[in-house]
């Protein structure tokens, strides 16, 4: 039954799901009412969830008070990504333990991903061995060479293990099916201090960094932390997750603009804390950032010859838009302004849709569409994903 299991489509879905939400498990000594989710109707989900709640006692030796605490579906809205496989999500506990099964939408497939909030599926274990030295020299010297990591002479204390990942859907966009492939391979983490690089790949030419984090970003609220990295992950076309902190200053901002003049509107006097903070992306790739503390307010310091931003056009775009505005509108870059930027979208059409049918937008973005102003005037600009200018609109 397990190899059948890790052969299919279905667990591989699954796969996919138990690493994008395991995170997220209730505490062992939790056992609330079920929260039963509506958003999927199948009349037999509870009898399912009952199944699952019998089976985990006489297999995992769960005592026989357990309960069904969570039975949801999986995966909402992962339509965009590949062929929705319907299937369940179900947490059951006792007093000790909690344990998340994922299940076809019959009941008949089943496995146990999560104990306690750690893999149980076989494909989830550490494994002992050690990666390949090429693989971790290549981890070391991507961390040097591209990431900010600092020269050394000395081999840092590098810890690899394998590590099983489902990919292959990152560019596909509905109404285009996809099938998620279960790749195996290693997790190489090259320390320094408290931070961490974190690489991923089946072989060394394929190592992709994964995460960065660093002991400074710590001392950052968790939303404030995470705000700050979304928006430099938009500005350096990167993951927030591999978006570097490097420096964090506590602030008392006395106005709305965060200190920051703003010709196009009017600053309100008011105090804010907050915080001012740098990160990196790639090598000499850096930007300073300051937001409230309830993120509501956040604005993109002037460096590397861009004025003060809050739009989260990326930035190599942004500065092939300034320099096209500083020409169209007769105005330094400095005494410019992004008022808007919008991604815009692929557009799917079936061949048989009629002329006038409007068609389907994907999730995939295909260029940008951003608003510039020099407090006077307006333009437009259209672009695609390199910046190439499509269309120009005085407004």
């Amino acid at each position: 039954m397990r190899q059948h299991l890790l052969n299919s489509t279905v667990v591989r879905a699954l796969l996919l799901t138990s690493l994008a939400f395991g995170g997220s498990v209730l505490p062992v000594q939790s056992t609330p009412r079920p929260v039963i989710d509506s958003s999927f109707n199948s009349t037999d989900s509870q009898t399912i969830a009952e199944q699952v709640r019998k089976d985990a006692i006489a297999t995992e030796k769960l005592d026989k008070t357990a309960k069904v605490v969570r039975l949801e579906r999986a995966g909402r809205g992962d339509g965009w990504m590949y062929n929705p496989v319907p299937y369940w999500r179900i947490a059951i506990a006792d007093q000790r333990q909690t344990l998340v099964y994922l299940t076809t939408q019959d009941g008949r497939f089943r496995a146990l991903m999560l104990r306690n909030g750690k893999p149980a599926h076989p494909v989830g274990q550490t494994a002992q061995e050690i990666a390949p030295a090429d693989m971790t020299t290549a981890a070391l010297n991507q961390a040097m060479k591209y990431w900010g990591y600092p020269p050394t002479k000395n081999l840092p204390q590098i810890i690899s293990e394998k590590a099983t990942w489902a990919s292959g859907c990152e560019n596909i966009s509905a109404p285009f099916p996809c099938d998620p492939v279960v790749r195996k391979g290693w997790k190489i983490t090259v320390p320094l201090q408290q931070s961490r690089w974190v690489f991923r790949g089946e072989t060394a030419q394929d190592l992709q960094l994964i995460e960065r984090t660093s002991s400074i970003e710590r001392r950052l609220p968790t939303q404030v932390r995470n705000e700050v990295k979304r928006i430099a992950g938009n500005h350096f076309q990167l993951s927030p997750a591999v978006v570097l902190v490097t420096n964090i200053e506590l602030q008392t901002f006395a106005d709305s603009c965060l200190g920051i003049d703003d010709l196009a509107k009017t600053c309100a006097r008011q105090v804010l804390k907050g915080y001012r903070v740098e990160v990196a992306g790639k090598a000499n790739h850096r930007q300073i950032y300051r937001i409230s503390n309830d993120t509501k307010t956040a604005r993109t310091e002037a460096i590397a010859g861009l004025p003060v931003r809050t739009d989260e056009l990326p930035t190599a775009i942004a500065l092939k838009v300034f320099r096209m505005a500083q020409t169209d509108l007769k105005r330094p870059i400095a005494n410019l302004k992004i008022v808007r930027a919008e991604p815009t979208y692929n557009c799917f059409r079936n061949p048989t849709d009629p002329p006038n049918k409007a068609c389907f937008p994907t999730q995939k973005i295909n260029g940008w569409k951003v608003l510039v102003t020099n407090h006077q005037q307006l333009i437009t600009y259209t672009l695609d994903l390199n910046g190439k200018l499509l269309n120009k609109k005085p407004s």
